[in-house]
């Protein structure tokens, strides 16, 4: 689940507190659920924390303690605490409310969640609430308690008369700037990195003698998670401009109804790269994708073009057969495309999908990577600049995720940001594309070359029998 709080919003509450510090998401209720053991569980002894209530009156209110919230069932004295106010009925409205009785800023309380005040002034909830459409109508209250200045307000405006929310973030306060360290390696983000990338895919060709053809890597994933916009993003690259070629759209079912290999053309050039990107149905929740289509595909029967039937699957008498497939037909690399901003909902049926889908790859020992997009939506500090990508913990922590749910070694868990409603190409959206097609392309030519080695190690047996 992304984090919501807003990087203007951010920054006002840094000024609020007087000093440098950044924050870490601990507890959401959205993602970890309602419940006050939860709470406490992810947020005592964690030191300075603000918590963020986001309403159905499209009100943004909360408050901020520096002493640690704790189960112990007493108050807690903070000198340095206050309320606040950020958005008013969708409107920015920041607003400070400072502690007038530190003694009584906080209320730590085993059965309780984020409580402030005596009173008290808010107090978040009890126990365990569920979340209904959406929405969470919490049991606490808001009360004209005597612990904080209210500068004329009452609780009530604060909070927009309102304790149903669509959620309620409890962050960490981390005193210096945020750390730059990335999680991960990755290439400078510069225009002359991007022109070295965009080289390497141009002189490209597969390893091998005996495939002169391309590498074929195949896309394959839910429903809507970008598959197509992956293809039409690689290509509006070496367009020049942001196109539109292979169909895509959110839908309920896939929008992809037949099996495309895609060819990449670089305009400047006037050649075609040596690579497909095959894309073919999207997982969907109703109806599994079929496993022995699923196999013909991977095995390079499927010609190009190919209407998919649920009435009447492919078989080998099916017409445009490639019955005798060499190995420039076959698959080299699938990259599951995998959608990172629901991640955390992926269904049992979808993953079960993926996991019975590998274990054919395994077989034929394809190599596979995730390809994990919309990581703009899953953190505002991307969304704001995607040179964040590798300094994101989000991103990581839904990198982590991918990785889980796959199977898949995390370092094969590709962070990407198709284009979608970009209007011009962007460097750094450039680098991360190509950097994760070249990605596929190193593991596509392994194959080959293995498939190579045991194909001219079989005629040496043969041979050597005769």
């Amino acid at each position: 689940m992304p984090e919501l709080l807003q990087k203007s919003y951010r920054d006002q509450l840094v000024t609020w507190i007087g000093k440098t510090c950044h924050f870490r998401l601990l507890y959401k209720i959205s993602r970890d659920g309602c419940s006050a053991p939860t709470f406490h569980q992810q947020c005592d002894g964690k030191g300075a924390t603000v918590t963020v209530f986001y309403n159905t009156n499209k009100t943004i209110y909360g408050g901020y303690l520096s002493q640690s919230w704790n189960s112990a069932g007493r108050y807690i004295n903070d000198s340095k605490a206050f309320l606040f106010r950020l958005q008013y009925n969708g409107s920015s409205n920041p607003l400070k409310f400072p502690v007038s009785d530190a003694s009584k800023a906080g209320y730590g309380n085993g059965g309780y969640g984020p409580t402030f005040g005596s009173g008290h002034d808010i107090q978040a909830f009890s126990g365990q609430i569920n979340c209904s459409g959406n929405v969470f109508s919490l049991n606490g209250g808001l009360s004209s308690g005597d612990s904080y200045n209210l500068n004329g307000q009452t609780v009530h405006t604060l909070a927009n008369n309102s304790l149903k929310v669509t959620d309620l973030e409890v962050y960490r306060v981390i005193e210096g700037q945020k750390q730059d360290s990335p999680w991960r390696e990755h290439l400078e983000w510069t225009n002359e990195t991007m022109q070295e990338l965009k080289e390497t895919l141009l002189d490209y060709k597969p390893m091998t003698e005996a495939n002169k053809s391309a590498a074929n890597i195949l896309l394959i994933g839910q429903t809507g998670a970008g598959k197509s916009s992956f293809f039409n993003s690689i290509n509006s690259i070496f367009r020049g401009k942001i196109i539109n070629r292979a169909v895509t759209g959110r839908s309920e079912h896939s929008v992809t109804t037949m099996y495309r290999q895609y060819e990449v053309k670089d305009y400047s050039r006037k050649q075609f790269l040596n690579l497909r990107l095959s894309d073919t149905c999207g997982f969907q929740e109703e109806s599994a994708l079929n496993t022995q289509e699923f196999v013909f595909i991977l095995s390079g029967h499927l010609p190009d073009c190919y209407q998919f039937n649920p009435m009447v699957p492919f078989a080998p008498d099916t017409l445009g057969c490639i019955n005798d497939p060499d190995l420039k037909d076959k698959i080299h690399c699938v990259a599951f495309v995998i959608d990172g901003s629901t991640v955390d909902d992926m269904s049992d049926k979808v993953r079960k999908q993926m996991k019975d889908l590998r274990v054919r790859m395994n077989h034929r020992g394809l190599p596979q990577v995730v390809l994990l997009t919309n990581i703009d939506k899953i953190c505002p500090d991307v969304d704001n600049d995607i040179t964040n990508t590798f300094t994101s913990t989000t991103v990581c922590d839904a990198v982590n995720k991918a990785a889980e749910i796959t199977g898949l070694p995390r370092d094969h868990v590709l962070p990407v940001k198709n284009y979608e409603c970009e209007r011009n190409l962007k460097t750094a959206i450039d680098i991360l594309l190509m950097d994760a097609l070249r990605q596929c392309l190193d593991l596509a030519d392994e194959y080959m070359d293995e498939q190579l080695y045991r194909g001219s190690t079989e005629k040496r047996k043969h041979l050597a029998k005769d």
